[in-house]
């Protein structure tokens, strides 16, 4: 369940697990979840403390150390984009002197005098190359870095927090209990296919 309190900036999300009752391992569409389960929480959120269940996240603090962490890389992506920017004004003013250089070679011109533009040209063109190999640098920099950047800040917005209050580590329990879960959700997935398939045939 999601609570939206729309009365101001988001400082502060809070979650709650539900503990399954007594006996049960999953809820599935046989066996619903009912309106006492919340119960609980219901009388946990009148006077929110943390708990065992109960655990908040500082989103604030998490957007200024997002922002202060994204920063860097966006400036560098900014200047990046900035320079391949500058790099294709060059290209484009080459090519225009490459072109300026073409309109040069006259008939009447001496062999000597075609042959030092035609290599004045090459010279450009090689020019032409390298900048636009810079360009395309700059551009996979910024590209890159801005990607980074995003990664850091979008990352804060990922509403699926685990429980820091759950000790319970999957991957040092006993061999025996880790196949056994596995085996659980295995059971569990396959029971969940079997439901969609109803469904979908239901709808046909």
């Amino acid at each position: 369940m999601l609570f939206f309190d729309r009365s101001g900036q988001t400082d502060e999300i809070w979650y709650y697990e539900l503990p399954l009752p007594e006996g049960r391992k999953t809820y599935t569409k046989t066996k619903p979840i009912q309106d006492e389960d919340f119960a609980v929480c219901v009388a946990w959120w009148k006077n929110r403390e943390e708990n065992g269940q109960a655990y908040k996240y500082n989103f604030r603090e998490a957007y200024n150390q997002a922002i202060k962490d994204a920063t860097p890389h966006w400036n560098a992506g900014k200047k990046a984009e900035e320079t391949a920017n500058q790099l294709a004004k060059t290209v484009k003013q080459l090519t225009e002197k490459i072109q300026y250089l073409q309109n040069s070679i006259l008939d009447f011109l001496p062999p000597k005098e075609v042959a030092q533009i035609k290599n004045q040209i090459q010279v450009v063109k090689n020019d032409v190359k390298q900048t636009q190999t810079e360009e395309q640098s700059q551009r996979e920099i910024a590209k890159d870095e801005n990607a980074k950047g995003d990664a850091i800040y979008w990352a804060i917005y990922n509403l699926d927090r685990k429980n820091p209050n759950n000790q319970k580590d999957f991957e040092h329990l006993p061999p025996k209990q880790l196949v056994a879960d596995i085996l659980e959700k295995d059971r569990r997935i396959a029971e969940i296919m079997g439901e969609i398939q109803q469904l979908l045939a239901g709808a046909e």
